[in-house]
């Protein structure tokens, strides 16, 4: 049977003139390159070369299967090239899912710092709401999905990405700015943006102010942290969100100070469960666990 070695060798004596030059460019002895021209001919069933004095000649028949040899070389190296720029991450898709508080700000500056290093990888950013997401992600035309809450058995593959305590948030120049934390007492009766009822963060914030017996004056209700970060930074009330949200405002009339109690916002990570990760996806993914770990620390500094 015909195989790659003896093909190797006949190139090489085709290129360099003569059996002894071919092999020393494979670092073979001239008799170990003579064998497997002879095994070739004995396979292939060609005379493909003919005794030139001390040489060898290219006869017409192995001049014509060099013509071949020489356009199966071109694929192999077409390849070589292909193989080389996946495994540089020079080229390739990365398909990701989020929830605005993640998709907005957050998840830009991992993907934008990632496509300066690899410019030709192709990344997808679509941001939609909790239930979108795992919609799209129960078809498995995503990579990687980005969920609000403790990984869940909706049938993705999902770990646990982050927690973060929420933060209070008020308009620039609000009298509760001057006070390094907010608690619950400090914000009672004060006009609030609330998020919908069915919201887990909602939730935690309503148990927060019934059990202390306080009022919390929603007059706003929304379903995004973003919104509800438009409406404080326009002066319509202040609110509890994922400090992940109100990074994007903060600077631009939006204040955030730290809360108590706690609120904690958890959110989960899910990756195609019907498929291996990409090398493209795996190397993304230790750029995203630096970004987050860089915004943790700025938000404790809060």
């Amino acid at each position: 049977m015909m195989n790659l070695r003896q093909i190797e060798v006949f190139r090489a004596v085709m290129q360099a003139g003569s059996i002894t030059a071919g092999a020393e460019t494979l670092n073979l002895s001239q008799p170990a390159a003579s064998r497997q021209i002879e095994r070739l001919e004995k396979v292939s069933k060609l005379k493909l070369f003919r005794r030139v004095g001390r040489g060898v000649q290219p006869t017409p028949e192995g001049l014509a299967f060099y013509e071949e040899v020489k356009r199966a070389f071109v694929g192999l190296e077409n390849l070589r090239h292909i193989a080389d720029t996946i495994s540089n991450f020079n080229t390739g898709q990365l398909r990701i899912l989020a929830i605005p508080a993640l998709g907005f700000g957050f998840l830009p500056r991992v993907i934008s710092r990632f496509s300066r290093l690899y410019p030709n990888v192709d990344v997808s950013l679509q941001v939609r709401s909790a239930g979108a997401v795992r919609s799209v992600a129960a078809t498995q035309e995503f990579d990687l999905g980005f969920l609000p809450g403790r990984p869940d058995d909706h049938g993705e593959h999902q770990t646990h990405f982050v927690s973060v305590d929420a933060v209070c948030i008020l308009p620039a120049g609000h009298a509760l700015t001057a006070k390094s934390e907010i608690t619950a007492q400090d914000i009672a009766g004060l006009p609030f943006v609330g998020f919908v009822k069915d919201d887990v963060t909602r939730q935690q914030i309503d148990q927060i102010f019934g059990a202390q017996g306080l009022d919390l004056n929603i007059h706003l209700e929304t379903q995004y942290a973003a919104t509800i970060c438009s409406f404080v930074m326009n002066g319509a009330g202040i609110s509890i969100v994922s400090p992940f949200a109100a990074a994007d405002f903060s600077g631009h009339g939006l204040v955030m100070r730290r809360f108590r109690p706690v609120v904690q916002i958890d959110y989960a990570m899910a990756a195609a469960s019907m498929r291996a990760q990409s090398a493209v996806t795996q190397k993304f993914l230790t750029f995203l666990d630096e970004e987050r770990d860089r915004v943790l620390k700025e938000f404790d500094a809060i």
